[in-house]
């Protein structure tokens, strides 16, 4: 049956210490106490918050189906995060912002491609995202990663009203052959 497919188990990350231009950082699931520094964040990058106190809490409770993780420097701060979704053979960005401070330096990478190994470890074939299309930097991280522009949301994001591209990643291994011309 259908619901045999499902993965009916809460999805959990195991926290890590990575090492980001010479910076240890410790990757670990959030909790509703990292709610304001991810809100902080948000202030410090989009210069408002497209997700409020709520959306956050509602999103962490959905553990079967959400996974959102933070990356917390030595001195305790939280300084990114990300959030993904996972829906039997989808997995989808639905969050990620590292502070301004601490861009450009591989964080956002380093937990992109954390969420893509749980993806992988889940047997997601794909992986998508929405980015504005006037974020360049992101388009050019997730292109590096694989991914491929898809369509034009036009007013995806409702508080600027600015357009979102859809971006995909193949992650099943025949998808990667069939890329490659293996298959």
């Amino acid at each position: 049956m259908w619901f045999d497919q499902l993965n009916t188990s809460a999805l959990a990350f195991s926290a890590r210490t990575i090492t980001v231009s010479d910076v240890e950082i410790i990757l670990r699931q959030m909790t509703a106490a990292d709610i304001g520094a991810a809100l902080d964040i948000e202030r410090d990058v989009y210069g408002d918050t497209p997700w409020d106190r709520f959306v956050f809490l509602s999103e962490l409770q959905k553990v079967h189906s959400r996974l959102y993780v933070v990356a917390v420097n030595m001195a305790g701060r939280v300084v990114a995060f990300i959030g993904a979704s996972f829906h039997g053979a989808d997995s989808h960005i639905t969050n990620l912002a590292v502070a301004s401070d601490c861009q450009r330096h591989g964080l956002g990478k380093a937990m992109l491609q954390a969420m893509m190994a749980v993806a992988e470890k889940r047997h997601a074939a794909r992986m998508t995202l929405e980015v504005r299309t006037d974020n360049a930097n992101a388009q050019q991280l997730y292109r590096s990663l694989g991914f491929r522009d898809g369509r034009i949301k036009r007013n995806y994001y409702a508080s600027t009203h600015q357009d979102a591209l859809d971006m995909q990643l193949d992650l099943s291994p025949a998808c990667a052959e069939m890329e490659q011309g293996k298959v």
